[in-house]
């Protein structure tokens, strides 16, 4: 039996909303999910336009798009704060055991200052259980992003089919940004240093045993590259995109930033976020952001490593040659793209009742919000080291 049509005077400002480069079944879904009665994150408003009383401009309407729209996004927020809170519990047990436990100290982060004298590598023990917690750290939130929001997975991990063409160009882009922030951290470490104190290489493990290296190397560079893509391009973002993909780029990139404990890499990170969000929305899906991640990461990781064990003149020469390279090729790339008009910024208008304004005030005075921010603060000073 066909589904029965609703009269013309009934409007749902939720079923004219289109959710750009997506397919009709993630339409459709989206749809079905965020107008369940039972689901707090996602919100409806269904108004009868026969109706006509009117007092300064309101009439006595108790519900307005604004009000519903308000409503989910404060629970949206929330539940956010909640995720990343989580992460911070695991980073702060993991931090703690490796100290307890193995008598390592910061949770085994790699500083600058040690690529001067090479690595030292940490025992198959402290390797494996440090992997571990770091799993964990990101695959418990999306358990509870899971269990929470109940939203389907084709719609929390899109993933559409990809050009090549894109993909590529989209890796190309994100090397340059990790050149750019390689730059901008060296250059932070160099000053930061003068003030004898010291900033980290994040998420590089260093291990004695070239197994227990290759294994490390895999879980930190593509499993847990993919899962922050699920968390922040995949559930996150997904969840904002009704209230604009805007927003959506723009709080996921804030929740990204700040998720390193390292107040150094917020401006790079910040950027990463914003590159990624606009990708996922332009493509339709996770998977060149997955590829870019990965891709930068490992690539990151290996010339890093390199240039550590060499050191010296020869070390920083690597470096050197590594990011003119890249900017080189992207120089060709961006010719390319700007010569077939593939590419731009722009992620189209997706406007909804609320301000962009009002948004961003209402994340911003969400109490969940401010303590996962003093708690991301106090674990950055906390893991701080003094030279």
């Amino acid at each position: 039996m066909a589904e029965k049509q609703k009269p013309d005077y009934l409007v749902d400002i939720s079923a004219g909303h289109r959710y750009r480069n997506q397919s009709r079944e993630y339409q459709r879904l989206y749809y079905k999910w965020r107008t369940d009665p039972a689901n707090r994150y996602g919100y409806s408003f269904v108004y009868d336009k026969r109706l006509r009383t009117y007092v300064d401009g309101e009439g006595y309407l108790t519900e307005t798009p604004v009000q519903n729209e308000r409503k989910a996004l404060r629970n949206c927020c929330r539940l956010t704060c909640m995720t990343l809170l989580i992460m911070t519990v695991f980073t702060v047990v993991k931090i703690i055991v490796m100290q307890l436990v193995f008598g390592i100290s910061d949770g085994a982060r790699t500083y600058y200052s040690e690529f001067s004298s090479g690595f030292t590598g940490y025992r198959d023990g402290a390797v494996y259980a440090l992997m571990t917690l770091n799993l964990l750290e990101y695959i418990m939130p999306l358990i509870f992003l899971k269990a929470t929001t109940r939203m389907p997975t084709k719609i929390a991990v899109p993933l559409k089919k990809s050009r090549k063409g894109s993909t590529v160009s989209a890796v190309t882009m994100m090397l340059v940004i990790m050149v750019i922030g390689r730059i901008f951290n060296s250059f932070t470490a160099f000053v930061l240093q003068k003030l004898k104190i010291d900033i980290p290489y994040y998420d590089y493990i260093e291990a004695a045993s070239p197994l227990a290296q290759v294994i490390s190397s895999l879980v930190q560079h593509v499993v847990i590259a993919i899962l922050i893509e699920m968390i922040f391009r995949g559930y996150l973002l997904q969840l904002f995109r009704q209230f604009g993909d805007t927003f959506a780029v723009i709080v996921t990139s804030i929740a990204g930033c700040l998720m390193l404990f390292d107040l150094t890499q917020v401006p790079y990170m910040f950027c990463v976020g914003v590159f990624s969000g606009v990708v996922t929305i332009r493509s339709g899906s996770i998977k060149d952001t997955c590829i870019m991640r990965v891709s930068a990461r490992s690539i990151n990781f290996l010339v890093t490593l390199a240039a550590g064990y060499i050191g010296g003149f020869t070390g920083r020469f690597i470096q050197l040659c590594f990011c003119t390279a890249v900017m080189v090729g992207a120089i060709f790339v961006y010719i390319r793209i700007n010569n077939n008009r593939r590419w731009s910024f722009e992620i189209g208008r997706s406007d909804t009742a609320l301000g962009m304004g009002e948004k961003l005030r209402t994340l911003f005075v969400s109490p969940a919000f401010w303590i996962w921010v003093l708690m991301a603060f106090a674990v950055s000073i906390w893991t701080v080291r003094l030279l």
